[in-house]
């Protein structure tokens, strides 16, 4: 079983990388066409262990571009999930986004979601997860609160390495992650999209409780609602943990 899932992890890992490099290629042969933009995210993650099996959880953080400052996003997403087993998890919750724009209309979301897990392969210093999840996006525009829908798939391939432990609860890791949108339908004509996600990063476990990291993220998006993505976004995110026993 896990010669098999290490086989699936290498071979997404593969295919993935491959399908963004081929539209890094594509948008990078377009010279007219190329942007940059550096993004600062600030993410916080709580987590509550209600039981072996239940447990809540979410994120909520501030986005912007740091180079111009004219667009910000602020969210919320609860969280719940349920453990099966160590393999197998069921994920579901619901995400509500603001994106203030200077230049163009702003945009309210809600997005409920549902997904399931698989965490293998699993070693000592190195495990991997498979979250598959599809959304429900239910989307507005400030201006005139005028409504539209789409469905979307996600596949995020995560994972982490232990490269240094002082104890059972305190280490450094490197996390790594590569996902992959899948929209159903467009009928959300959004100015900021991307279809494709890579992150790595170095953080530390301080305790029982706490987790900090800081993450390099890159991925392919733009800036007009009718733009291929020709856009570069470059992100430096700090993410925040707290765990919570409620049992």
């Amino acid at each position: 079983m896990k010669n098999q899932c290490f086989g699936i992890t290498i071979l997404s890992c593969i295919l993935l990388i491959l399908s963004l490099s081929e539209e890094v290629v594509s948008q990078s042969n377009t010279a007219d066409n190329k942007m940059v933009n550096h993004q600062f995210w600030l993410d916080f993650y709580p987590h509550f262990y209600v039981s072996d099996k239940l447990e809540y959880y979410g994120d909520s953080g501030y986005r912007t571009i740091l180079q111009e400052n004219i667009w910000h996003r602020i969210y919320v997403r609860p969280s719940i999930r349920y453990h099966f087993n160590k393999n197998w998890e069921m994920h579901g919750g619901i995400g509500f986004f603001y994106i203030f724009n200077k230049s163009k209309t702003s945009r309210f979301e809600i997005t409920p979601w549902q997904g399931i897990q698989l965490n293998l392969p699993r070693w000592a210093n190195l495990r991997f997860k498979h979250l598959v999840r599809i959304e429900e996006r239910i989307s507005f525009l400030t201006i005139n609160w005028s409504s539209s829908l789409a469905l979307r798939l996600r596949y995020k391939l995560s994972g982490r390495l232990d490269i240094y432990k002082i104890s059972s609860e305190i280490f450094w890791f490197i996390p790594f992650y590569i996902e992959m949108f899948f929209p159903v339908g467009d009928e959300i004509k959004e100015f900021f999209r991307n279809r494709g996600r890579v992150g790595f990063g170095v953080g530390y476990n301080a305790s029982r409780i706490w987790r900090f990291s800081f993450n390099f993220n890159w991925q392919r998006s733009r800036t007009v609602v009718d733009e291929d993505l020709s856009v570069s976004d470059y992100a430096y995110q700090i993410k925040i943990r707290k765990y919570i026993n409620l049992e």
